[in-house]
């Protein structure tokens, strides 16, 4: 088992409910941690993450670079690179890639999705 591995040695995915989005699960069950895990996304100018919750998960975001237009919990702002986001359980969320360019971003679930 490695404790650690570059992007690029990552296999990427398209979320379900997503346009636009393309994911790449850095760490989690398979590298032996169980209670969270963290992903690099990235998303098109134009692509957006329909309105939805998480019933059970807490989900933590990191804006490396781009422009985000977010509605979390009735709350709506655009938000640039370096913003944190906290989504608890059970809050509605929706997120757009509001730039000019690709959005870069860190995701952290708490458990695993």
């Amino acid at each position: 088992m490695s404790y650690w591995k570059y992007l690029d040695q990552v296999e990427g995915y398209f979320p379900p409910g997503h346009s636009g989005t393309f994911n790449r699960r850095i760490i989690g069950k398979e590298d032996g941690i169980q209670r969270v895990e963290m992903i690099f996304g990235e998303m098109e100018v134009g692509g957006e993450a329909e309105e939805h919750s998480h019933d059970d998960i807490e989900q933590l975001m990191y804006i490396l670079e781009g422009k985000m237009y977010v509605e979390i919990g009735g709350e709506k702002a655009e938000l640039t690179e370096g913003c944190a986001l906290s989504i608890p359980p059970k809050v509605s969320h929706f997120v757009k890639n509001s730039g000019k360019s690709k959005l870069r971003f860190i995701l952290i679930y708490s458990p695993h999705k």
